[in-house]
């Protein structure tokens, strides 16, 4: 009977509280996300995936982009030149998410723990989406600052 009732119980929490989708070294829930658009708060409900790297950085990314199925991150990397790269005014972050066609943006989304975090991200065709961080990380080495 003691059996049984840990089974159940077990069985139970397992299947009551939802699990986030775990995708090798992803992490997707589903969340909200407030941003502003045209001077205006929005609200949208939507997926967030969170992939770990080897060196343990971590970034949020759209699940369009788990395991590099966006054009963004099957795009072959070549040089940019970035005119003010390196400037007191802007973002070099959206700077460079504009140097590659995306559109950047502030926003907050509710973390697993129903916590509101911040970040910045680059948005692209199709709502293809991946943390402006993770875009310094891969392009970093390629720009060259132009006036």
């Amino acid at each position: 009977m003691i059996k049984l009732f840990i089974f159940l119980n077990f069985f139970i929490i397992n299947n009551v509280f939802a699990k986030p989708e775990v995708v090798k070294n992803k992490v997707c829930f589903e969340t909200t996300f407030k941003f502003y658009y045209n001077g205006k708060l929005e609200f949208e409900k939507n997926q967030l995936c969170r992939k770990s790297y080897e060196d343990k950085m971590t970034f949020y990314i759209s699940k369009s982009c788990v395991d590099n199925q966006c054009e963004i991150l099957k795009r072959a990397k070549k040089p940019l030149e970035i005119k003010d790269y390196i400037s007191n005014v802007g973002s070099p972050g959206f700077k460079l998410c504009f140097a590659l066609d995306g559109v950047p943006q502030i926003f907050e989304f509710e973390d697993q723990q129903k916590k509101w975090q911040s970040t910045e991200r680059c948005i692209f065709k199709n709502n293809d989406f991946v943390e402006i961080s993770l875009l310094s990380r891969e392009w970093k080495n390629l720009i060259t600052p132009t006036n």
